[in-house]
């Protein structure tokens, strides 16, 4: 399932760019019960100044260093998939059933709707057209003038010319 395609189609005046974000990030890490500890690593962020107390977030913070751990053991990766990382519409957020149902609706329409012609498809149906109008006038145009021949032919026999 497309998942932007199916918040298009369920909101068609929603913007990808502005209103929401659809992210896949792969596989990720799940860590396992006890592995925070072992794996927690402290990175400094800015030197503290002279007699100044180290701030948490200012000069480091902890982060976890999958290196010291063990996949399987003290980790797993779980696939997420694509999922809504962000949602700035007014309205609320679809669930997963209204999603796959506006997938659905959305692929019946796409097959429903007629097929696009090419540059050259678009052009041979133009000239197609053109054609058709061009014999139509010159048969309106040869009537016109045996029109024409016989109102003349009609005067001759009358007389009057």
């Amino acid at each position: 399932m497309n998942i932007a395609l199916a918040i298009k189609y369920l909101y068609p005046e929603a913007d990808p760019m502005r209103d929401f974000m659809v992210q896949d990030n792969g596989p990720e890490p799940a860590l396992r019960k006890g592995a925070e500890e072992k794996g927690r690593v402290r990175y400094e962020i800015k030197p503290t100044e002279e007699g100044e107390e180290p701030i948490e977030g200012v000069h480091y913070r902890y982060g976890i260093d999958y290196n010291l751990l063990t996949e399987g053991e003290d980790y797993d990766l779980v696939e997420r998939g694509p999922h809504i990382a962000m949602w700035n519409l007014d309205k609320p957020q679809p669930t997963e059933a209204e999603l796959q149902a506006a997938w659905t609706a959305y692929l019946e329409a796409e097959a429903n709707k007629p097929p696009e012609l090419t540059e050259t498809e678009q052009l041979r149906a133009d000239n197609a057209a053109l054609l058709l109008e061009l014999v139509q006038t010159q048969a309106r145009q040869d009537q016109a003038e045996q029109d024409q021949a016989a109102l003349l032919l009609s005067l001759v026999e009358g007389g009057v010319l």
